[in-house]
Parts: structure tokens; sequence; C-alpha cells
């Protein structure tokens, strides 16, 4: 006879897996990678048959995250270097099969495949430089660029930490922390690092004179306030999402928006979605609960930003992407309408957030600036003062 009864099938003693249905389920996850040995049986509610060995490989199929790179020179460690300060040592904080470096202005001196890219900087320009690696593992891969500032005078205080600021500057030793103002600070994640961007010194928050280095300013749809610039890196894995929090020195202006800034596209809208979120409250001191989008007059702003995402910014920002590694560079600025001469536009909403279109013009909230027009009258001005006084002193 045919027996037509549906089989169940189980697994005999064995704390990995689990049968669910007729699928084989992982229950809990290897530690480490290994060959495991389990047994399943089957049976129609009368026979059991006898169990069946079967053999399961665990393979490591996640990508390699570069988590840091260490830069020494002379003893010193940083990302300010100097040409006279002798070679200078990039660490990079991985395991991977294969490592390759590459740069379009520095020469490695360690032509293995290794973990370290040595180079000399005796002769090369002062300025900007940059070194991209690219790792790969298990068929994956992910690539992270390091910027290095070149000096010609020599570096007089250390960085031991790494994140850009001198130790003499740094007001914090904990890894997920980094000053951005007076008084002030960002945070991230546990776990997580930050580092300040490559536009920034000594604070996460831009001086005037920085904030002058970026580009695509030239529209007046936008005001630009203070711009923070920052790096989250030692993401447990890549396309992570992570929370920053930012202690804002200036309150949030009503009817503002916030917008991210890209070094290839410039500015644009913070781009809100289920990975991508914008909340703030009062103060960051305050227990009160986080409320969604940019609330006027608050000072304590929280953003969740995905790993290679929109608001992500490293790479070369395809599909106006980040790369996809586990690292993400984020530069934005709290922005306002600019002022037009009709006086309409009366907005009394409370909060706002990320919105889509425009560029924006920098013009900051602090300090006072001269029009060059009104700067010319007085100058031709006092020169018709002085002629005047010329003409009738005979």
């Amino acid at each position: 006879d045919i027996d037509t009864k549906d089989l169940t099938y189980s697994v005999v003693n064995n704390t990995n897996f689990e049968i669910t249905g007729n699928q084989l389920k992982v229950k809990t996850t290897p530690s480490t990678i290994a060959t495991l040995n389990l047994n399943i049986t089957a049976s129609d509610g009368t026979n059991i048959s006898t169990p069946q060995a079967f053999t399961i490989a665990v393979i490591d199929n996640s990508t390699p995250i570069i988590k840091q790179f260490i830069v020494t020179q002379d003893g010193n460690n940083g990302r300010l270097i100097s040409k006279n300060g002798g070679d200078v040592t990039v660490q990079a904080v991985v395991s991977a099969s294969s490592y390759t470096w590459d740069s379009s202005s520095l020469t490695n001196k360690n032509s293995s495949n290794s973990t370290t890219f040595v180079f000399d900087p005796t002769n090369i320009n002062s300025g900007t430089h940059a070194i991209k690696l690219k790792v790969e593992a298990n068929s994956n891969y992910s690539e992270r660029t390091l910027q290095l500032k070149l000096i010609a005078e020599s570096v007089t205080s250390n960085d031991s930490d790494g994140d850009g600021i001198p130790n003499d500057k740094d007001t914090s030793n904990a890894n997920n922390k980094i000053q951005a103002g007076e008084g002030k600070t960002i945070t991230s994640s546990t776990n997580t690092r930050l580092l300040l961007g490559i536009l920034a010194t000594e604070s996460a928050r831009l001086t005037l004179a920085q904030n002058n280095q970026l580009s695509n300013k030239s529209s007046d749809t936008l005001t630009i306030g203070d711009i923070y610039d920052y790096v989250i890196e030692g993401l447990s894995t890549t396309g992570a999402t992570t929370e920053v929090i930012i202690d804002l020195t200036t309150p949030i202006p009503k009817n503002s928006e916030l917008y991210k800034y890209s070094s290839i596209h410039g500015w644009s809208a913070f781009v809100v979605d289920n990975n991508n979120t914008i909340k703030s409250k009062k103060t960051c001191t305050d227990i009160s609960t986080w409320q969604t989008g940019l609330i006027t007059d608050a000072t304590c702003l929280k953003l969740t930003i995905k790993d290679g995402g929109e608001n992500d910014t490293d790479g070369t920002q395809v599909n106006n992407r980040g790369q996809d590694n586990g690292v993400i560079k984020s530069t934005i600025s709290i922005t306002t309408p600019a002022s037009n001469d009709s006086g309409n536009g009366n907005d009394d909403s409370n909060s706002g957030g990320g919105s889509s279109g425009g560029g924006c013009a920098y013009n900051p909230n602090a300090p006072t600036r001269f029009d060059i027009s009104f700067i010319l009258l007085m100058v031709l001005s006092t020169y018709y003062l002085i002629r005047r006084r010329r003409r009738f002193s005979y």
C-alpha cells in the first residue's frame, strides 16, 4: 500500500537549527565559521524514520568594513601632517582578503597587499590629499577615502585619538562625542566613533572662514545658518542606520528646513523617509519627548541617517547616495527662507523638516557683514568732503 500521510520533519538534539513546516531555519546564529552536523527525522504520525545525518557549512558572507584609519608621523597621530615630519604611515583597521590602495598625488612605499600605506610627503604640494582603500572578502567589497591636510610648517600638537581635534583643544575623551562650538557637542550612537569633517578644524561647527570654502551658495532662495561637518565611523554593518545628537549653538528659527551639503552636488534638502529622520527638542539636557521635525527655538537636534543613503555624502555620490561602507559623512545646516522685499509670506507654522529643490545662499545668523555698495558710497562721500575742504580752505 502507498502511504499518503503527510510527513513531519524534526531536528534531533540541535541548538542551532529548527524545522518549521518543511523549512530548515537557523535558530541560533553560530559565533564562528565552522562545519555543523545535525540529524533529521521524518514522521507520518505513526512511524518515525531513522535519523538522517546532514553536514552544514557556516560561511562568512559579510562585507568587510574599514572601521578606522590610524595616521602617524614622527610619533604624532592625526590627519594633519607636515612636509618636514618624515614618512607618514596610514594603518587601516579592517580584516579582508585583499587590499587595494589608490592616490592621485601620493605614492605608496609599501607595495605589498596589506593594511598599511606609507608615503614621503617631503616633495608633495601642501593642501588636501586623498587616499582610497578598497578591501574585499567573501566576494564582497567596500571602499573608503581618507583625506589628509599637508602643511609646510611643523605639526606642534598631537591628536592621539585621531578625531581631527588636537589634544590641547579636545574637550572629550569619548569616542562618540566631539565638540561643536563653545560648550556644545555632537554625540553619536554607542560603539561608533565621531570625527571632524575635512572642512572643520578644532570643532565640528564651522567658522565663518570655513563656511566660505563651500561652493554652490549662489541661490538666494534660502539662508544658511550654522554649519556642522562630521563623520561617523564604526557602524556594525554596511548599510546600517545610526543616530547623532547635535547640541545647537543657535536656536532653530521659525519656518526652517534642514539641508545637507555634498562637495559634488552642493546644497540640497535633507531627505526624510523610513531610514532617515529629523527630531528636535528644547534642550539636550531636558527629559522631554523628542518631537518630529524642526521645532521653533529648540536647541537640540537628533538625526537618524542611513549609511549609503541620500543623506550620506561620502564617495562619488552616484544617484545622490553615499557609499555603502559602514561610514557616514554628514555636513548639515538649518536654513530659513531668504527675506524678500514684498514683505509677504507670513507663515505661522511651528516646525519644518526636509524638503526638495533649491540651492542655498550662505548668510550666517550671528555675524554682521557690510554690503559692498554701502562701503563704496562711504568712500566716495569721504573723498567728496576732502575735496570741498581743500576748495574752501583758501
